[in-house]
């Protein structure tokens, strides 16, 4: 199974858009979702629209419209093929120690039933290491997982671990992404 990336979730889409005779950008987004694209306003008719729509879907993202563009998020299918890649562990010396200590905390829970929470803080994971900006957005993704924790949810807990393991990992040059 290939590495479950935010870039590999994005290519993953756009081959698939691609695939239903779909054009256009296909990009990432800092709110919603995690991907818009505006395949939508180059379809030529509602056939077309639809086998957009279908293979989008099959493909495993949730889509929703908004003024002519398609806000995607990855489904709960493509969020449980994320995995962390090498055990995790921490070496304090390492610039992005704190991102590795957060993931061998989120991986020690194990994985739960995703609620809206828990996806939300997988896809906000993902957006951290897509702009390579992991370290800078700790603080809001642990106040985002002391809410939930809190309420008992530990929902996404290991899949966000896993994402930023991950990302530590490539970082150290450890597994190349595709």
């Amino acid at each position: 199974m290939a590495l479950v990336t935010a870039v590999a979730l994005r290519n993953a889409a756009r081959s698939a858009m691609l695939s239903a005779g779909g054009r256009g950008f296909m990009r990432f987004v800092d709110q919603g979702g995690l991907l818009v694209c505006d395949a939508l306003r180059r379809c030529t008719d509602d056939v077309q629209r639809s086998r957009l729509l279908d293979t989008l879907a099959a493909a495993g993202f949730a889509c929703c419209e908004q003024d002519g563009l398609l806000y995607l998020t990855p489904g709960d299918a493509l969020l449980a093929q994320i995995d962390c890649v090498h055990a995790c562990s921490v070496d304090w010396n390492a610039p992005q120690c704190s991102v590795q200590a957060l993931a061998c905390r989120w991986l020690s829970k194990g994985r739960a039933a995703l609620t809206d929470a828990g996806r939300q803080l997988i896809v906000d994971s993902l957006r951290l290491t897509w702009q390579d900006r992991a370290q800078d957005g700790l603080a809001a993704l642990r106040a985002q997982a002391a809410v939930m924790q809190r309420s008992g949810d530990i929902s996404g807990f290991y899949e966000a671990g896993a994402v930023l393991a991950n990302w530590c990992d490539m970082q150290e040059g450890k597994k190349d992404e595709d």
